[in-house]
Formats: structure tokens, C-alpha cells, sequence
């Protein structure tokens, strides 16, 4: 059974020598921006300490960079078209080192989205011009608890909100599995070595007819045999 009380569709097999890593990406609004980094809003809460990929800007302005959450806190609640009342965080993220070529790049979108002249406060943090988004995408290692040709649970120190669709990669022996995987739920687990550990569900999302038997012949050959 299920989460939800729904009867499988496969059996899930205990493992604890399978591992794995997902893909996951966070939408938010830029606040304010500067050459040391930038300041953002989101909703869902950002793990500081992680690093974090993203891109400024389009087409020939883009810049690809990567930063580090320094801080992150609650700032408020937003009410979505929906109904649905959601958090709103407010998070510091620090951009990494920057390579000169980056950093000319970083300058040039500067001057074209913030709102006060460069000249006046290069080194301070300025207004974006525009309600600006980003993808802030980070990757995250997990174990595997339970596996099935469906779905599997997980151990991770990053929970991915649930309905959220994440990058799956599992190493199960010689093979890599690869596929797009729906968030079911998340929920702390326990306390390893001073880190939050999440138990999350996940389900596999239409993987390619190769990637499936990859899955079934590991669980008949590895999981089936030992059970």
C-alpha cells in the first residue's frame, strides 16, 4: 500500500546498496543583485551551505553562474489564484569565484537591468529593473529504501516538494537508470551526523522502454532473488 491506501501496481523490494542522484530546480524572483551576489524570493525554502546553478538574463546577455545560499528565512505567506496559502522565503545566495571573463559578463547585465548607475555603487546591492526569475538547480545524492518498477523510496538531505518533477539517475550495477520522477511526499526523517535527513517517495514518470528493463531485470536478477 501506498501512502494514500492505493494498492500497488508492483511490489517494492527492500534495498540499501543502491544509490542514486536527482536533478532539482526552484523558480525564483531576484530582489537585488550585485557583483558579490544576489538576494532572492521562492517558496520553497533553500538549504544553506548547497550550492546553486543558474543563469542571468537572455540570448546574448546570459550569464551562467554558480552561488552558495548563505542565509535563508521566512519573510512571509502568498495567496495563489488557487486559494492555496503558500510560504514565502527570502534567501542571500554568493556567487563563487568569478573568472574575469564572468565578470565582465555579470557587469554588462548589471548596467542594463538595475535601476541606479553602476558608477555610483558598483560594489553595493541594486534594485533589478524588472521582476526578474531565475531556475536555481542544484543536485542531490540519495539512498534507496525501497524499490519497485513504479516507484521507489528515498533517503536524502534535500527535499524536493512534492509534485515537483525531478531528474532521476540510479547507478544499479554495470547499468545507470535514467528518468523523470513526481515528488508523491516528503517528510523528515532523522538527525544523521547533525544533518536533516527527508524520506520522499517518488514515482517514475514514463521512463523509455530501455531504462524500464534496465529497472526489471535489476529487481528480478538483485531484489527478487534475495527476497
Amino acid at each position: 500500500m501506498n501512502e494514500k491506501g492505493e494498492k500497488r501496481r508492483y511490489p517494492r523490494f527492500p534495498t540499501e546498496k543502491v544509490e542514486g542522484s536527482f536533478s532539482y530546480s526552484v523558480r525564483a524572483s531576484v530582489d537585488n543583485l550585485s557583483l558579490g551576489g544576489f538576494a532572492v524570493r521562492t517558496s520553497a525554502q533553500l538549504q544553506v551551505g548547497r550550492k546553486y546553478n543558474f543563469r542571468l538574463g537572455d540570448g546574448p546577455d546570459v550569464v551562467n553562474l554558480e552561488g552558495k545560499v548563505k542565509w535563508c528565512r521566512l519573510a512571509g505567506t502568498q495567496k495563489l489564484d488557487t486559494g492555496d496559502v503558500v510560504p514565502v522565503y527570502s534567501a542571500g545566495i554568493a556567487f563563487g569565484d568569478i573568472l574575469t571573463n564572468t565578470a565582465e559578463q555579470l557587469y554588462q547585465f548589471m548596467e542594463k537591468n538595475v535601476i541606479l548607475d553602476l558608477k555610483q555603487r558598483i560594489f553595493g546591492r541594486l534594485k533589478v529593473d524588472t521582476a526578474r526569475e531565475v531556475d536555481l538547480k542544484t543536485e542531490s545524492k540519495f539512498l534507496v529504501k525501497q524499490l519497485s518498477a513504479s516507484g521507489m523510496l528515498i533517503i536524502t538531505e534535500l527535499p524536493p516538494k512534492p509534485e515537483s518533477i525531478v531528474k532521476l539517475e540510479l547507478q544499479l550495477n554495470e547499468h545507470v537508470f535514467e528518468c523523470m520522477g513526481r515528488v508523491v511526499y516528503a517528510a523528515e526523517f532523522d538527525l544523521e551526523e547533525g544533518e536533516l535527513h527527508y524520506r520522499v517517495g517518488v514515482e517514475f514518470v514514463q521512463p523509455s522502454k530501455e531504462q524500464f528493463q534496465i529497472l526489471e531485470t535489476f529487481i528480478r536478477n538483485e531484489l527478487e532473488r534475495e527476497g
